[in-house]
This record gives structure tokens, C-alpha cells and sequence, in this order.
């Protein structure tokens, strides 16, 4: 029996996220390496491993494995980081205020809707850049209302856009600093129930970063808004190999 113990299929990678990731955990491992490594008259030697900056997959993996001590669940929220499995609906939201040279700009919004046995009713709700999306791009259902500005989100924004992306103005940075967790999740909810209207809810897998918890949001007994590192069909099932 063979199991891919990896997605198939990327939908959305944080390229500013991933990197980080993958560079902060090189920083803590040692330089070099012991190897064996053919040189001359039979020497062992060191060896120096080097990511492939280039190939976004494995980074993807190596970001994985670097956070895995400090991944949770939704159930057991209490990680800098969360792997689940939820039923996803993908899109974008234009918003007309906050940015230094830009208006109308598009942010990637996700949006899960989760009934844990344990907490209740949970959002998962993701911010990112909308650059970040891969292969064929979700597109609206429908003509939502565009928000003059997402007060206590912007610093989810500024920390996910990429470098390409419109830069957020510094009022709206230092004005976000004063919202509570639960004023940040009012905006999301809000935002999603009013406003995002994505396209084709589906069952993903997702690895996110979580930047703030608020409980007892109505309607919801857990907000968890945060940002998608990566999204990716989920993992196959295993693949019987037997002849018999």
C-alpha cells in the first residue's frame, strides 16, 4: 500500500511567508553539516545544504516541517500555527481605503465555517494577498459592496502583502494598533457576512498563521483570523498496489 502523504495541487502560497518561515529555521540549524561527500584520496568532508529558493513546492515542505512543534488544530487553538482540513470558500475583496498610492485594491479573503464538538461555532477567517493565488484564480459570484477600509485588519495586510503589492498607509498601521481582538473580529465578521462573496466552497487543506483569537462573537463562539501560508487539495488517499 502507497500513501502521497502531500497535496496534490496548490491553490494559494504566500510566497513572503513561506520564505520567512524557511529562512528563520536555516538561521537556527547549524551552517554546515557533516556528509559524506566524494572528494579526493576518499575524505570525508562538509557540506553546506542549500534550499532551492526557486522551487515553491519545496519550500512549501520545508516551511511545513519547520513549524510542525508549534502547529495545532482548531480544536486546540492555542498554536501560532494551525493545519486543518475545512471547507474553504475562496475569493477576493476590494477595498477602497488604506493604501499610499493605490484604491480598490484586492485582498485574497478565505472563509471557513467550522462546528467543533468541543468550542462550537468557529470562522476561520484569512487575509492575504491576492497575488498569492495559483492556477486558475477564484472569481466573485456576485457584486459585493466595496469597504471604504477593514479597520483592525490592516496589520494582517501589511504583513502578508508582497513586495509588488500596494504599500498600506502608515495612519491606518498605527490606528489598527488600537484594536482589541474582539473589534478585529467584529470587522471580519462583518466583512464575510455583509460583504465577500466568494466562489465555490470546497474541502482544502490549509496550513495557516494566526494572528488573533477572539471568543463569543456573535454568531460565532471562536473567530480565528489569520493568514494562509499555503492551500492545497487534500492529501490523496491510499493507493492500493496489490495484484491479488
Amino acid at each position: 500500500m502507497v500513501v502521497d502523504r502531500w497535496p496534490v495541487d496548490f491553490r494559494y502560497i504566500s510566497s513572503r511567508l513561506v520564505r520567512q518561515i524557511v529562512q528563520q529555521d536555516q538561521a537556527r540549524r547549524p551552517a554546515w553539516r557533516f556528509r559524506t561527500v566524494s572528494l579526493l584520496h576518499g575524505i570525508l568532508g562538509f557540506q553546506r545544504d542549500a534550499p532551492d529558493r526557486d522551487n515553491e513546492f519545496a519550500l512549501c515542505r520545508q516551511a511545513t516541517e519547520a513549524v510542525r512543534d508549534w502547529t495545532g488544530t482548531i480544536s486546540k487553538y492555542g498554536s501560532p500555527y494551525i493545519r486543518a482540513q475545512c471547507d474553504l470558500t475562496m475569493g477576493f475583496v476590494t477595498v477602497h481605503m488604506g493604501w499610499e498610492t493605490a484604491s480598490n485594491v484586492e485582498i485574497a479573503v478565505m472563509k471557513a465555517e467550522v462546528n467543533d464538538p468541543d468550542i462550537g461555532k468557529v470562522l476561520v477567517a484569512l487575509f492575504g494577498s491576492a497575488s498569492n493565488y495559483r492556477g486558475r484564480k477564484p472569481v466573485s459570484d456576485g457584486s459585493a459592496e466595496i469597504p471604504s477600509d477593514v479597520d483592525g485588519l490592516y496589520g494582517i495586510l501589511e504583513r502578508t502583502r508582497e513586495s509588488a503589492d500596494p504599500r498600506i498607509d502608515n495612519y491606518e498601521l498605527d490606528r489598527d494598533l488600537g484594536h482589541s481582538s474582539d473589534s478585529r473580529a467584529d470587522t471580519a465578521v462583518s466583512l464575510l457576512n455583509d460583504r465577500f462573496k466568494g466562489f465555490k466552497q470546497r474541502r482544502l487543506d490549509v496550513l495557516m498563521q494566526t494572528f488573533c483569537l477572539a471568543e463569543d462573537i456573535e454568531p460565532y463562539d471562536l473567530v480565528i483570523l489569520g493568514a494562509p501560508i499555503w492551500v492545497a487539495t487534500p492529501e490523496p488517499g491510499p493507493i492500493n498496489t496489490s495484484t491479488g
